[in-house]
Formats: C-alpha cells, sequence, structure tokens
C-alpha cells in the first residue's frame, strides 16, 4: 500500500490542509476524510482524481467532512462516471444529502455516478474495494470511528481525531503503519491525542512507523524542532511528521 499525505493539518491551520490521506492499494484508492479544506488537496496528489473507489469519514466535525460537495461538484464537472462509495458512522447518507443540499442544491441531479453508501460501527469487519475494514471508537467529543485497513499482508491505522482507547489500542495492533492525531505537545489533552500519547501508541501497537497528523498549528508553527527531537529519540520505529504531498509506501 502506498498512504499519500495530502493534508497533514488541524481544523483552523491557515498554512496547512485539513489532515486527508489517500491510500493506495495498487488496484484502488480510498481517502480518509474530507474537510473543508481537504478536497483540493486531494486533487493536487492523485493521480488518477476521477478513479476514487471510496472515501471514509471519521466524524461529523466539520474540518472531516465538510469538503465533501467540493469533492462531488468537482467530479460532476469533470465528469466522472464511477460509481463512489462513502463510508462513515450511521446517519453519514443524511449528512451528505444536507451538505450538498446547502452548498450546491440540484447540482448531483447532473451528475453521472452512482454513489453508495455503508454505514460503519465499531467492531464490523469487511472487505470492499479491495481493503478490509475494522473500526473502534476514539475518545473524543463528537464521536470518532478510527479505521484499521489491510491489504494482502500490509496494515494501516487511522485514528480521526481522539485520545487512544482500549479498544482502538486492540485495534492497531500490529498494524505497518499508524497515522494518529497528535495535537498537543502536553502531556494529556482532553479528547485529543498527544505527541506522547500517539508514540507511546504506536509503541504498544507494535508499528512499523507513525506519522504524527493533526498537530495544533501554534505548536507545529513553534514547537515542531521540538516535535522533530522528540521524535528522533525512538528507536524501536519510525516516528515522522509528515508534510503536505509526503508519501510512504507500507
Amino acid at each position: 500500500m502506498r498512504v499519500m499525505f495530502a493534508g497533514v493539518g488541524e481544523a483552523f491551520d491557515e498554512t496547512l490542509s485539513n489532515t486527508t490521506l489517500l491510500v493506495d492499494s495498487g488496484t484502488s484508492t480510498i481517502l480518509l476524510d474530507c474537510g473543508f479544506t481537504a478536497a483540493s488537496a486531494f486533487w493536487s496528489v492523485a493521480e488518477k482524481p476521477l478513479e476514487l473507489d471510496a472515501l471514509y469519514i471519521t466524524h461529523f466535525h466539520g474540518d472531516h467532512y465538510f469538503g465533501i460537495p467540493a469533492l462531488l461538484v468537482r467530479f460532476v464537472e469533470e465528469g466522472r462516471t464511477k460509481r463512489l462509495t462513502i463510508h462513515g458512522q450511521p446517519g453519514i447518507e443524511d449528512r451528505v444529502l444536507r451538505l450538498m443540499e446547502m452548498a450546491y442544491s440540484n447540482v448531483m441531479a447532473r451528475a453521472e455516478f452512482d454513489i453508495f453508501y455503508i454505514e460503519c460501527d465499531p467492531g464490523q469487519d469487511f472487505k470492499h474495494a479491495g481493503f478490509r475494514f475494522r473500526f473502534a471508537m476514539n475518545d473524543h467529543p463528537m464521536p470518532c470511528l478510527s479505521v484499521r485497513l489491510d491489504c494482502g499482508d500490509k496494515s494501516i491505522f487511522y485514528s480521526g481525531d481522539g485520545r487512544p482507547t482500549e479498544a482502538t489500542r486492540a485495534l492497531a495492533k500490529g498494524c505497518d503503519l499508524i497515522a494518529h492525531e497528535s495535537f498537543s505537545m502536553e502531556p494529556d489533552t482532553p479528547g485529543h491525542g498527544t505527541i506522547d500519547s500517539s508514540i507511546e501508541f504506536a509503541r504498544q501497537a507494535g508499528a512499523k512507523s507513525l506519522a504524527l497528523v493533526h498537530v495544533q498549528r501554534k505548536v507545529r508553527r513553534f514547537m515542531k524542532k521540538d516535535i522533530l527531537a522528540k521524535a528522533g529519540e525512538v528507536s524501536d520505529f519510525s516516528v515522522f511528521l509528515p508534510e503536505p504531498g509526503d508519501e510512504r509506501e507500507v
């Protein structure tokens, strides 16, 4: 699998797009989250954007799903014909339809592609678009469903937002790559992952590498050297702070 970090920022970072990951299995692609600044970031890294197979939304905060109208309308404008599957927690279809009505009413009437919705719950285990999907609930003010994707003998875990839970720790066991929200340098931040908690999470999972994403904008801007120094202290696996457009082979 190849993971492209189209966006790596938090909700209100003026220089970095919302965190969004494009995962390529070699035969299919899935976009993980699509916040209000993420759609253009997707188009900047996708080699075949009109061939995107699926979109997964971890939770219903704007920086994780308000970019869907921009994504879908551009698909319409570009003449997409391939069916798109959108995965998310129960209510995902209604959420998307309401967003489209507010943002671009009636545009989808011109669409030449269908949208298929799959509702996801903690503990579910199914295969779609060449990936095996599994889920666990994170600790976040808005219920957030972390996801594990397996393809062949490779696996990635994406947290969405929130602090680790026993369920997400179990889900991430043995993953090759973990991308975890790492909002703060503080030892504990209610409802959010931290640099330290993400590193410990990856260590407990036995991961080969950890991507620190969704770092608070001022922390990333003014404490980047400290973050990189802390990452450099880890010797048993790779810890990195991805930049927009970075890629990682899994």
